[in-house]
């Protein structure tokens, strides 16, 4: 398979497990799951799926040389998001975690043909989707790791936050280690430091995303009510869920539906609003491996930890929501 991704460029897969896996209806599935929940409704041009994303972590994984097993767990690692992504979260007010989809991962797989197919591969399914076995693909914040830093790339380019010569720059800089993801380049560690921190202020978090996400999650919850869809429908592709939501009829949910416009949504005051919404806070605080050790990159910068505890303050307020029916 021969693919041309935003961040890698072009790519060569030949790993017949990998090809195999992709084609699974679990895995195609993921092509109709934005990452940005519902902001395509408000800019169309704000679509990227989670399959972009999962095949994207697999790529990077492989640049990294990480062993097979934590490639294919890296493909697999997103196989349970729910349509709208992270709109979930907000469904069932888990908004600060956003873990929900994490909880569907099992289910997901041990109802698939997966197991098999891995069993058949002679890798161990409980292994390989155990995403503890995998430190290069998943690690707590504030760590950097291939989920993480893939989102982080991609998203970034979108936006504007990054270009694409850094992000040339930051692949060609980033390695594994024991410990880890690490840069040998502090001036590329700080830019990630910054960037990831401003793409959630202007991206992943902020107030206008987490009132559109509130919005959406109350009109999946009075769909559940109305008994419009269930929460199998999860499960399906966004544009299924959303055609059964029209397709209803429901004046509140239509209504609801009505206000995906980017003029419906403003921020508000703690006098006037709609939601007020905490969310997740985003930020990473890279290992950066030189002569003398490994470090955090504000152990090199020591400001930066005043930036991190102001945007950690920043974020515990939440966001104040006005939306103009």
């Amino acid at each position: 398979m021969y693919i041309n991704d935003s961040v890698y460029g072009a790519q060569e897969i030949t790993d017949p497990l990998v090809l195999a896996l992709i084609e699974t209806p679990e895995m195609q599935r993921l092509k109709g799951i934005n990452q940005y929940g519902v902001l395509n409704l408000i800019d169309s041009h704000l679509f990227t799926s989670r399959f972009d994303h999962s095949v994207g972590v697999y790529l990077l994984l492989r640049k990294l040389k990480a062993p097979r097993e934590e490639q294919i767990a890296g493909l697999l690692h997103d196989i349970s998001h729910t349509a709208f992504s992270h709109v979930i979260d907000y469904v069932y007010d888990d908004h600060v975690g956003q873990t929900v989809h994490e909880k569907f991962h099992h289910q997901v797989i041990s109802h698939s043909k997966i197991p098999q197919m891995l069993m058949d591969a002679n890798l161990n399914p409980d292994y390989v989707l155990n995403e503890k076995n995998h430190g290069l693909l998943e690690r707590d914040l504030p760590d950097l790791c291939a989920d993480r830093l893939d989102y982080f790339l991609r998203d970034s380019l979108i936006i504007g936050v990054n270009s694409p010569q850094m992000v040339q720059r930051t692949l060609e800089d980033i390695f594994s280690f024991a410990q880890g993801m690490m840069f040998t380049n502090t001036k590329i560690a700080k830019n990630v430091f910054y960037g990831f921190m401003e793409t959630c202020r202007v991206f992943w978090g902020n107030a206008i995303q987490s009132g559109a996400y509130q919005l959406m999650a109350d009109t999946l919850k009075l769909g559940l009510d109305e008994k419009v869809i269930t929460e199998k429908d999860f499960f399906l592709a966004d544009e299924e869920v959303l055609t059964k939501l029209i397709s209803s009829g429901n004046a509140r949910i239509l209504e609801n539906l009505e206000l995906f416009d980017k003029d419906a949504f403003s921020i508000g005051t703690p006098e006037d609003y709609t939601y007020h919404v905490k969310t997740k806070t985003r930020y990473v605080d890279p290992n950066i491996h030189c002569g003398q050790g490994i470090f955090r990159t504000s152990q090199f910068f020591p400001e930066l930890k005043v930036e991190i505890e102001k945007f950690k303050e920043e974020y515990s307020k939440g966001f104040y929501i006005k939306i103009q029916r």
